[in-house]
């Protein structure tokens, strides 16, 4: 099995969206908790027990035309971290990993771990290059909404927030106010991906 069917198989058993194209969109510098949420959760969960490094991260796109502007948008459904081989993933029991209500969006959502979070939360942590948490939104947000020559919208951008561990945010436009994370065990119960999503 290939990673594509991996994800086409994946989207189509545990995700309420309808995602058309998938890509691998970079790595996530991973120094603590995974948190797949808002920019500014006034509450959250980590996710899975994620070993430190960097981790490499899917996303599963929708691209779409709006009926009004004409304008093409896109928006990611489905965000995957794989720690194990295709096989291993394709064979494993996947478990809602949060079980309070975690907010994502309603417009954008991050994937970052708890370091790049504090990063906003502590301006010794925070370098000169990145803004208050509002002003870094907004440049997330006219990232994304930033055609190119062909119109294409980008579905995701990549941003590190915190220079002394490497910590990142991948920022995604998203249409859910609340996200999902599964965790994904084999037999032994080792964790060997996480599959993030909005619900409704």
């Amino acid at each position: 099995m290939e990673i594509n069917e991996l994800l086409r198989n994946l989207a189509d058993e545990y995700v309420q969206g309808e995602p058309t194209e998938f890509h691998r969109i970079g790595d996530l510098k991973v120094v603590e908790g995974v948190v797949f949420s808002c920019p500014a959760p006034p509450e959250w969960s980590v996710c899975g027990d994620v070993p430190p490094g960097s981790h490499p991260v899917y996303v599963g796109v929708r691209r779409f035309r709006d009926h009004e502007t004409g304008r093409e948008e896109s928006l990611v459904e489905m965000v995957f971290v794989p720690l194990a081989g295709v096989a291993e993933i394709a064979g494993a029991e996947w478990e809602d990993a949060i079980e309070d209500w975690q907010p994502l969006g309603p417009d954008v959502g991050f994937l970052w771990d708890s370091t790049a979070m504090d990063a906003f939360r502590d301006r010794s942590l925070r370098p000169e290059s990145v803004e208050e948490l509002g002003a870094f939104v907004e440049r997330v947000e006219a990232e994304l909404d930033a055609a190119d020559a062909a119109g294409r919208v980008p579905a995701w951008v990549d941003v590190v927030v915190n220079e002394k561990t490497g910590a990142n945010v991948l920022a995604f436009r998203v249409c859910d106010e609340s996200a999902l994370c599964l965790e994904g065990r084999d037999d032994d119960g080792n964790l060997v991906g996480l599959l993030f999503s909005g619900t409704m």
